[in-house]
């Protein structure tokens, strides 16, 4: 049902607006989790598929700038250059991503986490479980926050968008 959701929005309200929209549900999600106990099962379930929304829209939307940026681009340079926009976002993410889950694990190991032995409930020290409160909540919801600050300044609205593709269709049809 994400999916839908996100492109009515961006449809309706622009790229960036629905962006945001998505970001600020997420990160509010993300608080949530820091107050999710032992036993909140359902709790968790309901706040991890609200989140849920936000993240569809975190996968789908930007690539759906992309080509926006692309047209600017060419606009300017006179060139087509998806590959180069696709793989840096593709590089960034992968970085990105490996770098959050090497502090993550480094975070978890000033804390004393034990790892689990297969089949055994490994109780951890509360410091263990501060931190993957901490990590799961508030300091995810920083980042996100960090997304919107950057997405707020996102220059190309709908309209800008669509004087760039007229000029490009123009620009084609001379030449």
């Amino acid at each position: 049902p994400a999916l839908p959701l996100w492109t009515f929005l961006s449809a309706r309200l622009g790229k960036r607006t629905a962006y945001i929209i998505a970001m600020v549900s997420w990160a509010v999600m993300q608080v949530g989790f820091f107050f999710v106990g032992p036993g909140q099962v359902n709790l968790g379930i309901a706040l991890a598929a609200i989140a849920g929304l936000g993240v569809a829209a975190a996968h789908v939307i930007p690539d759906a700038m992309i080509p926006d940026v692309v047209d600017v681009d060419e606009l300017q340079t006179g060139k087509r250059n998806e590959g180069v926009y696709y793989g840096a976002k593709n590089l960034f993410r992968k970085a990105t991503g490996a770098f959050a889950i090497f502090a993550a694990l480094q975070v978890l190991g000033w804390t004393g986490y034990t790892p689990p032995v297969a089949g055994e409930v490994t109780p951890q020290p509360a410091a263990a479980l501060l931190a993957i409160r901490l990590l799961t909540g508030p300091a995810g919801a920083v980042l996100l926050v960090g997304a919107i600050l950057v997405a707020w300044r996102y220059p190309l609205t709908k309209a800008r968008h669509s004087e760039v593709r007229a000029e490009l269709e123009a620009r084609r049809t001379t030449s």
